[in-house]
């Protein structure tokens, strides 16, 4: 009776201590994975950063190289006088910063809410 009560307690701890190693090993195992993954993650999304750099960069040529031309040949709008698209390109400038920025057309856009309407908006998103 005493040796079965033995061999009992000896298959209950080897069983305890089995399931939790086998745990900790399934935590590890879990908790690596998890890194893995996150560091491909981290250099795919860093890939698709790094081309969005280099396409807006080459945009930002195009779009200046088609500035450049459009105030070599003069192809100014009729509307809109030379000043006023002298002081957007200006003001695109200083919000932009330093790198050289293209105006590639400045057009008159349509005023689709009265100056009330466009108060109200002004009020409603003033506190964002």
């Amino acid at each position: 009776m005493d040796n079965n009560i033995m061999l009992a307690l000896t298959l209950l701890i080897a069983g305890f201590v089995i399931v939790f190693v086998v745990l900790i090993l399934l935590i590890i195992i879990i908790t690596v994975y998890g890194k893995i993954i996150q560091g491909a993650q981290r250099s795919s999304r860093n890939r698709k950063e790094k081309k969005k750099k280099i396409q807006a960069e080459a945009e930002a040529e195009q779009k200046q190289e088609v500035a450049v031309q459009a105030a070599a040949t003069d192809e100014v709008s009729d509307e809109i006088p030379g000043e006023i698209i002298a002081v957007i390109a200006a003001a695109v400038d200083a919000v932009y910063g330093e790198k050289p920025h293209r105006i590639r057309s400045v057009k008159r856009t349509r005023q689709t809410r009265s100056a009330w309407g466009n108060a109200g908006v002004a009020q409603n998103i003033g506190t964002f």
